[in-house]
């Protein structure tokens, strides 16, 4: 007989220590966790700093949403002539559409919208085109010139924290260099989330990918098993965060003023919130659910 399917979730620690509904859906969220944590006023609830469908037919910019998925063009993504917009994106939904960069010189910018002192978590779906080299989806610089970066790093899904001159601060990484089915991450979307809490001194990352295999021990034994099960992994940073904003690009990351690093692949359904890792809850929405599409978007420039 056939065992039933099994998604395992497993958290790991290193040493000391989203359909068109997101804002319908997380807001419901939200209320039901009012009922069952301590009073907050609303101004402690987590609003979404900004959050980015890709779903354009065609660029240069990708349009912003905000908090109550209203259009936020202050936040609009422009990226660099040569991006290919309107392909296939992370569901089957033929609606659902990313952007495609070529690994050599493209990406995309935002002006700076979040102080990297407080809480932060950035969320992408990425699909790579090669598994050469590193790559960075999201980067995000910091008043004192470091940078975080979330992406394809010394072959493994990382997050890091380095500082202006390249030394490494901290770092969390998925150690699945291929699917658990052994095929190579450039036949699969993968959901990164990586984040920064001053509160505890710890950076850390979320992975995980949709899509199941059949796994048979032996005969009339199979059951199904996820590419990727979700998993977070948390890291100590001795960094002291100095109040400030920085600009966050899609797609590569900066040193001494030079962008390198550069993603070659598929980015979709995008998002920045003040959230952390045992905000599970709503990650976990964030990962099934996409981002809306404002029904105007503003420009870069504006």
């Amino acid at each position: 007989m056939a065992v039933p399917p099994r998604f395992p979730v497993s958290w790991t620690m290193t040493s000391n220590t989203r359909a068109r509904a997101v804002g319908a859906l997380l807001s419901g969220v939200l209320a039901a966790s009012a009922f069952t944590a301590p009073a907050a006023s609303a101004d402690e609830q987590p609003t979404r700093y900004a959050g980015w469908s890709m779903d354009e037919a065609d660029g240069p910019v990708a349009h912003a949403v905000g908090a109550a998925d209203a259009a936020n063009p202050r936040a609009d993504l422009r990226f660099t002539p040569g991006v290919e917009f309107g392909q296939p994106g992370n569901s089957v939904v033929d609606a659902d559409k990313a952007v495609r960069l070529d690994g050599r010189r493209e990406f995309g910018r935002v002006r700076p919208i979040v102080d990297t002192s407080k809480r932060f978590m950035f969320s992408t779906w990425v699909k790579l085109a090669s598994l050469d080299g590193d790559q960075v989806a999201v980067s995000q610089r910091a008043a004192d010139r470091s940078v975080f970066e979330l992406g394809w790093i010394g072959d493994r899904w990382t997050f890091r924290h380095r500082t202006a001159h390249g030394d490494v601060l901290a770092s969390v990484t998925r150690d699945m260099a291929q699917a658990a089915d052994g095929t190579p991450w450039t036949e699969h979307w993968v959901s990164l989330m990586g984040g920064y809490d001053p509160a505890t001194g710890e950076i850390w990352l979320r992975t995980q990918a949709k899509g199941t295999f059949e796994v048979c021990d032996e005969p009339w034994n199979c059951y199904s098993d996820a590419l990727m099960a979700p998993e977070t992994a948390v890291a100590p940073t001795t960094w002291t965060a100095s109040p400030g904003k920085g600009p966050l690009l899609f797609g590569a990351t900066s040193k001494g003023g030079k962008r390198h690093s550069f993603w070659n692949g598929w980015l979709d359904d995008s998002q920045l919130w003040p959230l952390t890792h045992t905000d599970e809850t709503i990650l976990r929405v964030i990962y099934t659910e996409t981002v809306p599409t404002p029904p105007t978007g503003g420009d870069l420039t504006a």
